[in-house]
């Protein structure tokens, strides 16, 4: 055999050994990821049972979903589509409004449409031709309104004021609604590659939460989800500068609480207040409660 040859087997032989090795040193490195990881986890698992706090069955998704930010166009105006859909809504029975330039759609029934909460979903549908585009967040009694916040990627945008629909209701009533659509921008996220991981565990965002007295010896966290959030939210019915939404943590505790932080870096978002957001919205849109309803009516009936 000529000394080229073994040469060249000698160098095969050793880039198999090398090839054999990196195999070897990525696979340790990947069980000391995991066993770091799970680690952790049996940490926080700890610690949540050192201070009496459980969590339901099937609360944490088995799977993270992708947590890629979206980003909004600077003006929120109904697509032609929508407008196509509110141009044929039939005006013999509801007022029907463009607002804000044409960014904000409000409606008002001549007759109140009688709800409940198990058939408020099933109503809406009826009633607004493009609810597909929101999904329900609940019914807030006291305040009288039920909330549907827009959806993104199978998402929820949580409490912005460009991607809402929130009906008034008065002593189980529907008397209109208003609604709002963000305009998202096409194709992918120009921001940072590291904005669209999900670094904040599930685990690891109820613990955030406990460490900042959010979550009290006793509590249940009852489920967990991913949605968008921005941390301002730009006045409907306006030119503005384009917006962010980043991942978030929806953590629920005892079926009627919820807190909400960003995945990225566990940042809580302390601000998001349902009565606040939908007083002001009432407010600005001149809903009236039920106590103002029933002043009107006995101050028309004075009047008479």
């Amino acid at each position: 055999m000529q000394w080229g040859q073994i040469k060249t087997l000698f160098i095969i032989s050793f880039l198999i050994l090398d090839l054999f090795l990196l195999q070897q040193l990525l696979s340790k490195q990947a069980e000391d990821e995991v066993g770091q990881i799970s680690t952790v986890a049996e940490s926080i698992e700890t610690e949540l049972e050192a201070n009496d706090i459980s969590i339901a069955e099937d609360a944490i998704p088995e799977e993270l979903p992708e947590a890629t930010p979206i980003e909004s166009e600077s003006m929120h105006t109904f697509p032609d589509d929508v407008m196509s859909q509110i141009e044929d809504m039939g005006e013999s029975d509801k007022e029907i409004e463009l607002k804000e330039d044409g960014q904000v759609l409000q409606v008002t029934f001549d007759e109140p449409i009688e709800v409940t909460e198990d058939t408020i979903q099933s109503v809406v549908t009826d009633v607004v031709p493009f609810a597909s585009r929101y999904s329900y967040w609940g019914w807030n009694e006291e305040a009288g309104a039920a909330l549907f916040f827009q959806a993104k990627n199978n998402k929820t945008v949580y409490f912005n004021n460009n991607g809402y629909l929130l009906l008034n209701i008065v002593d189980g009533e529907m008397t209109g609604y208003v609604a709002t659509l963000l305009s998202f921008e096409d194709g992918e996220y120009s921001g940072p590659s590291g904005d669209t991981e999900i670094t904040i565990e599930p685990l690891s965002a109820i613990r955030i939460l406990l460490n900042n007295g959010l979550i009290e010896p006793g509590d249940e966290i009852t489920s967990m989800d991913i949605g968008y959030h921005t941390s301002y939210s730009l006045p409907a019915g306006e030119e503005n500068e384009t917006q962010v939404f980043a991942s978030t943590w929806k953590v629920t505790v005892n079926g009627d609480r919820n807190h909400f932080l960003y995945t990225l870096d566990g940042t809580i978002i302390e601000y998001i207040n349902e009565e606040s957001f939908i007083s002001d919205v009432k407010s600005e849109y001149g809903l009236k409660s039920a106590e103002e309803e029933q002043t009107a009516a006995n101050e028309n009936r004075e009047t008479n």
